[in-house]
């Protein structure tokens, strides 16, 4: 006997936010006393939440799946509303269907729910009125888990994807394909791409179909992710639909994709910006040939891909969808995440899509109508300008040696990407290659640039709190009220801080004087991308701004923070004792000659030899840090004294700073 299925209505919502009414449980529509109907049929286990809403479970880790439909209630005029239906499981995204319209039929949704603790349904939209958006009898499938398979087909049936058995995950990914006979276009690619492009910290994907050593080779010189490919299909354009299906093989956040036969000639930086900045659901992209020679979809469909009616009657392609005003070109084209998984979804249900992109090996584009018929029925395309995927097969640029660079102009603007498609793969050889002839290249994203986060966190911190509040810090002034920035573009001093400490390696800093967290925070941000990264900071007084600033500050940066509420030297004895060890202090607390040489004796010891001892306010008016340094000078010890010169420009107010190297040069000498 077959056990009865478990219904997701059956478990108690630990977590519930709907747009409108309430959420409807049991088959109800959960306002004015509706039921649910879809298709003139009742779904006694339905779940209702109009948008935009977000339903959380717990799991325990005990379901495989879930299996259901999605729709819009029979009460909604068709067409006059849709929604977008999302599956996250522990907070990862694992299933979408977006723009399900009112009047559709039901659409299928099967998520991944293995060993997840909390699942949550989330439904968004941009119609709001009359989203009566349902879930139709959602089951969980208690059966254990089926192994995770090693293979997947991509959308468009052109290749055998081997899936790694750890999914690589990201912020930000850029892919691209390639196959035999093609690396030397990838390695120009990669090339332009680390040289220009200025995304060092994402995450670099290549397809390789049946790839060869030499693919291996030019993945593996610019630290790429090499995800190995079976052909199942002709090896040409049409090999490109892999990367439709990225998001279902890379767990990031955005992604960039981009042919092989491209330069990066400018910042694509902008690209991933633009992305947060359009609506939701954008997939951003060219036009096809950089003009208006094509005027809509349909005009691409019979005058470039060669499309006939009986293709219209295959494809079922609507009058609507022929009108679509934006032919595009794949070879670049970015999205979120839930938007790629969207495209790939969408594509493999259209009916009669690979049978037709196989029909003519004399037209072995197809697979860039099927993207586009995608877009229309997502109605998702955002148009980038022209400079963005400069197709050379239908453009000519001019080339101009600029600020020691090579630079491509199209109409005199500056291309950002240019793209040798098609006929255009032979122009312009003298810019080709220049990057195969290197066989070192910068590559990798480093520990990511954590003091420009940093930056963003303190920048709004001021904002709240006034220039005031980095009084007692590297920017105070000498009167201790208010503080004086000369360069709010970089804040230097604190950038040499942040420097110091990185470049010497530390991984475990000590702090005294945490005062309002400024220090503490900008020394977090130098440790952070490393394994144990931690700050230790001693005060026995409580600043209420330093909570504030900490609280912005990513969570990479703040959970290096390890905040002690002790004076400095109880606080450095008892670390002693406990036998805690240090690459670097800041001794920042009370700035008098006895208290600054006591706190050093301490840091001497928790400091490892030849690690950072630093002594700010060293030239302070109020204070006796200076008779400190002359007696550490007197020990043995070399100190350098920052920010005293007597010609320049002064960063700070000259409250200096000494740095102290923890290892004895000399002999002691006799205390001044």
């Amino acid at each position: 006997m077959e056990p009865l299925p478990v219904y997701l209505t059956d478990l108690t919502p630990t977590q519930v936010r709907v747009g409108y009414g309430q959420l409807g449980l049991h088959g109800s529509l959960g306002y004015e006393n509706k039921p649910v109907r879809v298709a003139d049929r009742s779904y006694a286990h339905a779940l209702s939440a109009h948008p935009p809403s977000r339903v959380r479970f717990a799991l325990d880790g005990r379901y495989g799946a879930l299996r259901c439909h999605v729709a819009l209630n029979d009460d909604v005029p068709p067409g006059r509303s849709y929604a977008d239906f999302s599956v996250f499981a522990d907070g990862r995204l694992v299933a979408v269907v977006p723009q399900v319209r009112a009047g559709a039929p039901p659409r299928e949704l099967v998520a991944d729910l293995r060993g997840a603790n909390t699942l949550e349904l989330e439904i968004r939209t941009s119609r709001w009125e009359f989203c009566h958006a349902v879930w139709l009898d959602p089951v969980l499938d208690e059966a254990p888990p089926a192994r995770a398979a090693e293979h997947l087909l991509d959308c468009l049936g052109r290749a055998e994807i081997t899936l790694p058995r750890v999914v690589p995950s990201a912020r930000r990914c850029i892919a691209t394909v390639v196959s035999p006979g093609y690396t030397e276009l990838l390695d120009d690619m990669l090339g332009s791409l680390y040289a220009h492009g200025g995304c060092q910290d994402a995450l670099l994907v290549v397809f390789a179909l049946d790839a060869d050593a030499e693919c291996v080779r030019v993945a593996g010189k610019y630290g790429a992710t090499l995800i190995p490919c079976r052909s199942h299909a002709r090896i040409n354009a049409t090999s490109k639909a892999l990367l439709y299906t990225v998001a279902r093989v890379v767990d990031a956040e955005r992604y960039l994709c981009l042919d092989a036969d491209m330069l990066v000639l400018g910042d694509l930086r902008p690209i991933f910006a633009a992305l947060e900045a359009a609506p939701c659901g954008s997939i951003l992209v060219c036009r096809e040939a950089n003009s208006r020679g094509l005027a809509n979809l349909g005009h691409a469909f019979r005058d470039a891909y060669w499309g006939n009616a009986n293709d219209l009657k295959a494809l079922k392609i609507t009058d609507a969808e022929l009108a679509y005003p934006l032919a595009v070109n794949d070879g670049l084209f970015a999205a979120e995440r839930s938007t790629m998984l969207a495209l790939d979804g969408f594509i493999r249900e259209l009916p009669g899509a690979v049978a037709w992109v196989d029909q003519r090996r004399d037209n072995w584009w197809r697979n860039q109508f099927i993207f586009n018929l995608a877009l229309a029925r997502m109605d998702c395309a955002v148009e980038l300008d022209p400079t963005w995927n400069l197709q050379l097969h239908a453009q000519d640029v001019e080339w101009a040696e600029r600020d020691g660079r090579a630079r491509a102009e199209w109409h005199g603007r500056p291309v950002r990407v240019l793209h040798f498609s098609g006929v255009g793969r032979r122009k312009y050889p003298e810019q080709r290659n220049q990057f195969v002839r290197v066989a070192d290249p910068l590559t990798g994203p480093g520990g990511g640039d954590h003091y420009g986060a940093f930056l963003d966190a303190l920048r709004a911190w001021i904002g709240r709190f006034g220039l005031a509040s980095l009084a007692w810090s590297f920017y105070g002034v000498t009167d201790a009220t208010t503080a004086r920035v000369a360069d709010p573009s970089t804040f230097p001093l604190l950038a040499l801080l942040h420097y110091l400490v990185r470049t010497n390696g530390c991984v475990r800093v000590l702090e005294t004087g945490t005062a309002r967290g400024i220090s503490a925070a900008c020394l977090a941000s130098a440790v952070a991308h490393r394994a144990e990264g931690r700050v230790v900071t001693l005060d026995p007084y409580r600043h209420a701004e330093r909570s504030e600033l900490w609280k912005i500050l990513p969570e990479s940066i703040r959970r290096c923070i390890e905040e002690r509420t002790v004076g400095s030297l109880e606080g450095m004895a008892a670390a002693l004792e406990a036998g805690e060890r240090y690459e670097a202090a800041l001794l920042d607390s009370i700035h008098t000659e006895e208290h600054v040489w006591a706190e050093f004796e301490l840091a001497s010891r928790l400091v490892c030899p030849g690690g950072l001892i630093l002594i700010h306010d060293a030239t302070y008016a109020h204070g006796t840090v200076g008779k400190a340094l002359l007696r550490i000078q007197a020990a043995g010890y070399d100190v350098t004294r920052l920010w005293t010169a007597d010609s320049g420009m002064h960063e700070d107010d000259r409250l200096g700073l000494a740095v102290i190297e923890n290892r004895r040069t000399r002999e002691a000498a006799t205390p001044p």
